[in-house]
């Protein structure tokens, strides 16, 4: 069974790492596909000539990553399609893990693998990321497909339309087709058992939470578009009640203001929030320490909170301006 890795790229210093790690699979029938989307910092070609194996195809102008990836997957010759991105690594027994589930579960459709907490890049909020999304893909997510880390069969891929080439930035086109996916009931599982490392961004505040809430409102947006109720990794019920406590703490917290008594209402539903994500907060301890578990535990908070607003407004806007629509 042949598997063809989707890689799109842009201005990405982390490419070559990113395939060293692919060629460092070894027993597997690869070949990789790397679709460079108008870089102007980074040279792909003179990158990827170094490594066989490697098709590329350099876009004169940029076109977003949907596009990309698309064309991408009309290129490929494996029956399994694995899609990653180029900020991101490979262990040595990623790719066997991945062929090795397809080749002995025949009925199964799709595969997500998780993303390890081990960060590629130093910085407190990429490390602080790495842990955080380990630990939900661990605990909350239940199953979900992706852009990052996911693997389908070609034929299925390209039956449902690809991704939308409507989202012009890596933000929502994944959750948007893999909403579908699971609607349509695509038998994906999340292997827990199989990871990758992945590179976050040095500072949550302001890129980071440009980038996130961007995201958070888009995937609401797709949400609340649908009819359809199907659990994903982002409506799944952990992850409602973490994003319902984080809001109405800071409602009761505002209120507090003037009826003072509602502090402690508030102080009472956070030590709930504290205990819903006690075990993310022990990896922050076990991880890196004292001072960085406390200084990720407040992040924390303030990050699912400005997420959760951002979602919400994704979800009036899907619902006043959208209206609804069947995947």
């Amino acid at each position: 069974m042949k598997i063809s890795i989707i890689i799109a790229t842009y201005n990405d210093p982390f490419l070559k790492q990113c395939l060293d790690s692919i060629y460092g699979s070894r027993g597997i029938d690869f070949e990789v596909i790397v679709i460079d989307d108008c870089s102007t910092s980074v040279d792909v070609k003179n990158i990827t000539n170094e490594y066989p194996k490697c098709k590329t195809f350099i876009f004169e102008k940029n076109k977003g990553p949907a596009v990309a990836r698309n064309f991408g997957v009309k290129q490929a010759t494996g029956e399994i399609i694995f899609f990653i991105d180029s900020d991101t690594q490979l262990y040595s027994d990623t790719l066997k893990k991945i062929i090795t589930r397809f080749e002995n579960e025949p009925t199964l459709q799709g595969i997500t693998i998780v993303w390890s907490d081990e960060s590629i890049k130093g910085g407190f909020f990429n490390k602080f990321k790495a842990i955080e999304t380990n630990y939900l893909y661990k605990n909350v997510y239940n199953t979900c497909f992706g852009s990052n880390g996911s693997a389908i069969y070609k034929n299925l891929f390209l039956k449902q339309g690809g991704f939308d080439e409507g989202f012009k930035t890596a933000d929502a086109e994944d959750f948007h087709i893999g909403f579908k996916f699971l609607t349509k009931n695509y038998n994906i599982v999340l292997d827990r058992n199989i990871t990758m490392k992945h590179c976050f961004l040095d500072r949550f505040f302001f890129r980071g939470m440009k980038k996130y809430c961007k995201r958070a409102f888009l995937k609401a947006m797709v949400l609340g578009q649908t009819k359809d109720r199907t659990e994903t990794s982002f409506n799944s019920k952990k992850f409602k009640m973490m994003c319902f406590f984080s809001v109405f703490i800071f409602i009761l917290i505002i209120l507090s203001l003037i009826i003072k008594l509602l502090i402690w209402a508030g102080i009472t539903f956070y030590a709930v929030f504290f205990w819903i994500n006690r075990k993310l907060y022990l990896s922050f301890y076990r991880k890196y320490g004292l001072i960085f578990a406390f200084k990720s535990i407040i992040l924390h908070y303030f990050y699912v909170l400005i997420t959760s607003i951002s979602g919400i407004f994704g979800l009036i806007y899907a619902y006043v301006f959208k209206g609804k629509n069947s995947l």
